[in-house]
């Protein structure tokens, strides 16, 4: 019993601790998130001649900073997050296109693979559970992916009115790329969430996340027939409507995100909330199992003392004095007398020596 006891109480601190550092992850995630948000903003204002206001950026980064301060030896993050952060703080405010685009893709490179040892290091990647592993796949892969990608694709499509002829058919074939990876992400992100939504056992799951999921399509769905005019080379772009429709995406991206990260953490607390059952429950069946083994010895202790507790007392027998007391007549005392059951008896011979005595003439 004692060794089951310790191999389930091993295996639940082992899932415990898994759990427990997945939520970490989580976390760590949920504050990149913002910072995404912020980068791609702050990409599309440059990249099409604005300024990029640094206060959101800037509140993003420390919200980050904080988070991996807490979480950084856990989860292995330092040195990506440094380099991020110094990439974050080198970024031109505005610029010609190529240089805009080239810092912040670096910027988004970096971010990305920040997501991704946050990823392994916190073993969200590896959970055993089958919906939320289709969970974190969606919201720490499929989703922070589809929003670069929609953000390079918008950049390009807003670009392409100031692009000379022969420049307009090389962006095309970028367009068309970029489009393809926005395209393959949603798809895979909204494979992750169906399959999520069917295997769980909660029933809150769909409503959770299936009308998010919703407005996140259609917002790829406006964004995505930008490009035919492009691709077939008439080349008319409305900027207006493409910068709305990405502002619609993401928007649409963030929101969706914080509800595949809220339900993943909620899984990850029942987890450890039913393992905390598991270990109580546990010990209190290795306590009643040392009680029902001791049973039969307390009983046996308690026949034992009722046994002794009727038993009657032993001691020493009364003492009789060797010699008692003898008076005279008078009263006096004469002497002690030996009492009489310790006189000598005579000594008789028994019948058959009588016989054999006056047989043979013996003297009596």
């Amino acid at each position: 019993m004692a060794v089951l006891f310790s191999m389930v109480l091993q295996s639940t601190e082992e899932q415990s601790s898994f759990a427990t550092l997945e939520r970490a992850g989580v976390r760590y995630i949920q504050a990149l998130g913002p910072l995404e948000i912020a980068l791609t903003n702050a990409e599309s204002i440059a990249a099409n001649g604005g300024a990029a206001k640094p206060e959101a950026l800037a509140q993003a980064v420390s919200v980050v900073a904080l988070a991996d301060s807490g979480l950084r030896d856990q989860l292995g993050t330092q040195d990506r997050w440094e380099g991020l952060r110094a990439k974050i703080e080198s970024l031109p405010v505005s610029g010609n296109d190529a240089a805009v685009t080239a810092a912040y893709g670096s910027a988004n490179d970096l971010l990305l693979a920040l997501i991704e040892r946050v990823r392994n290091n916190s073993k969200l990647i590896r959970d055993p559970v089958a919906d939320t592993y289709y969970l974190e796949d969606g919201a720490a892969q499929e989703l922070p992916e589809a929003i670069i990608a929609a953000s390079r694709y918008t950049n390009l499509l807003a670009g392409v009115p100031g692009l000379s002829a022969a420049d307009r058919a090389k962006a095309a074939v970028d367009i068309n790329a970029a489009g393809s990876d926005l395209a393959g992400n949603a798809r895979d992100l909204s494979d992750d969430v169906r399959l999520a939504v069917e295997g769980s056992d909660s029933k809150d799951l769909g409503s959770a996340l299936l009308s998010k999921l919703d407005r996140f399509n259609r917002s790829i769905d406006t964004l995505l027939p930008l490009m035919s005019p492009v691709l077939a080379g008439k080349g008319g772009v409305n900027a207006d409507r493409t910068i709305a429709a990405r502002d619609e995406m993401q928007v649409a991206a963030a929101d969706l995100s914080a509800a595949l990260l809220s339900q993943i953490d909620i899984a990850l607390r029942d987890r450890l909330s039913s393992l905390s059952q598991r270990r109580l429950l546990a010990v209190g069946i290795l306590v009643v199992s040392v009680l029902l083994a001791l049973v039969p010895a307390g009983m046996a202790l308690a026949a034992r003392r009722r046994r002794d507790s009727r038993r009657p007392p032993q001691g020493p027998g009364p003492q009789v004095p060797e010699y008692l007391p003898v008076t005279t007549a008078a009263g006096s005392p004469a002497g002690p007398a030996r009492a009489p059951w310790h006189e000598p008896r005579p000594q008789h011979p028994s019948d058959a020596e009588h016989s054999r005595r006056e047989r043979f003439g013996v003297p009596q």
